[in-house]
């Protein structure tokens, strides 16, 4: 093994390998930790009645839970995407699976509305840490005639996290209660387990790290796993132009040069975005009950209407490999903001179920088809050196809109209404969609060195 190996080899030899078994296991285990998150974050909001008369919340109170959960996954997506830079994406992602395992299966246990408030943190510590490692990661592993629909793809599981978190409290929770669903959350841990089975660290991580000897170590393992998958030899390293590196601190390269527009469209883009989903979402199952459903009818009613959360993230995922990231983004999200108007008129008119059920899934189709696209395109916007913490930090201001809406719905409802409230969270959709309109630039087929900006129009270097 070379210990001479530069980047431009490195990249070179990373992006010619071809689609196997090993991407596939890699992609498999942490998207499955990712579903889990999901599952965490929305088995609350299915639950939060049955929990909310156990311990006497008031409305005000249920609020907070939320958004305590969200600003415990504001701080661990800053966090969580600054350590990745530092001591590798793989050895993060574990530790903030267990934080968030343990959370929630604690969280079974708690007596009164202050252990409640603790436990959330916790968890949302755990979740808000590991989610931008997803994305880094999967987008430095996989071809980039893949990366975008990998990505995408793990994206749509949250709707298989949606669907089992709807199914855990509706088969669980009426006979044995809303602490045991949360006990169920103890499973994401399994994974760390079946994460020792030769999943390699990100090869591009060591790289920046300057350790060049592990770097072509792990990038070894991928290529003789593929060579004995295929049998064949593999096809000669693609040319790439000479790639910049960048120092100093991680925070303020966010804004340096052209990654600085970058910063300010996906700050305004996640904020927008994860304000109008959390908004709709975390109150949804209230909001129907409200609106004389019955709880159970509504986790049956929202069940169904995620349905379509996987199909449609997944065709998202193709269109941002096909098409594109930015045009397909700006177009789901303004019908995001068009069809949650048409939604909160249907339940504020208390329209036949048939009738809410279709407008909520429409909603929830191209919300769906956006995220799939905005959780691929974030961490294509960064170089190696600050992709998590670009990632992180953008995922944090999302965050900070999450913490706000849980908050904002609960207090405009009883003054303005379910229409108008729920015409407000629209207005986030419609903002997200504008910044990538006005601000965003194309990623599609482009090596994440010269989509960041980092590579040169130099010649490509040396031995590949």
């Amino acid at each position: 093994m070379s210990t001479a190996i530069t980047i431009e080899n490195l990249i070179g030899r990373m992006e010619r390998l071809p689609f196997s078994r090993t991407h596939k296991k890699i992609f498999t285990l942490i998207a499955a930790g990712y579903l889990f998150d999901a599952y965490d974050i929305l088995l609350l909001s299915f639950i939060m009645p049955d929990l909310a008369r156990d311990l006497a919340l008031t409305p005000v109170q249920i609020g907070f839970v939320f958004s305590i959960s969200f600003l415990g996954m504001f701080v661990g997506a800053v966090l969580g995407g600054m350590l990745a830079d530092y001591f590798g994406r793989l050895r993060v992602f574990k530790y903030t699976l267990l934080i968030f395992s343990f959370g929630t299966a604690v969280t079974g246990l708690v007596q009164s509305y202050e252990a409640l408030l603790v436990m959330r943190f916790i968890t949302g510590l755990g979740m808000g840490g590991e989610q931008p490692v997803v994305f880094t990661y999967v987008s430095e592993m996989m071809p980039k005639q893949y990366r975008g629909r990998l990505n995408g793809f793990t994206e749509a599981l949250w709707g298989g996290g949606v669907l089992l978190a709807a199914g855990v409290s509706f088969f669980i929770v009426p006979d044995f209660g809303w602490r045991a669903a949360f006990f169920t959350g103890i499973a994401p841990a399994l994974l760390i387990w079946a994460m020792r089975m030769g999943i390699p660290e990100s090869p591009r991580w060591f790289m920046i790290k300057g350790d060049a000897v592990q770097a072509e170590r792990q990038l070894v393992l991928l290529e003789q796993a593929i060579e004995r998958e295929t049998g064949n030899a593999l096809p000669p390293a693609e040319p790439v132009a000479r790639i910049r590196t960048v120092k100093g601190n991680k925070f303020f390269l966010l804004f340096r040069g052209g990654l600085a527009q970058r910063t300010i469209m996906l700050w305004i883009l996640w904020f927008a975005l994860m304000f109008g989903y959390w908004g709709l979402n975390t109150w949804l199952p209230t909001l129907l009950k409200q609106a004389g459903y019955s709880i159970y009818a509504s986790i049956g009613y929202v069940f169904v209407m995620n349905l379509v959360w996987i199909p449609s993230g997944i065709l998202g995922s193709y269109l941002a490999d096909k098409v594109g990231r930015k045009i397909p983004t700006v177009v789901y999200l303004l019908l995001s903001g068009i069809t949650s108007v048409v939604y909160g008129w249907a339940l504020a008119n208390k329209l036949p179920a048939e009738m809410m059920v279709v407008c909520g899934a429409v909603t929830i189709l191209f919300l769906a088809g956006a995220y799939s696209i905005v959780f691929a395109y974030t961490p294509e916007n960064y170089p190696t050196e600050v992709r998590g913490t670009g990632t992180g930090a953008a995922n944090s201001l999302g965050r900070i809109g999450g913490i706000l809406a849980p908050a904002v719905v609960g207090f405009l409802f009883p003054l303005v209404g379910l229409y108008l409230t729920l015409a407000l969270v629209a207005m986030g959709f419609v903002a997200a969609g504008l910044a990538v309109a006005v601000l965003g630039t194309e990623t599609k087929d482009k090596n994440l060195e010269s989509v960041s900006g980092f590579e040169t129009a130099e010649a490509p270097t040396g031995r590949q």
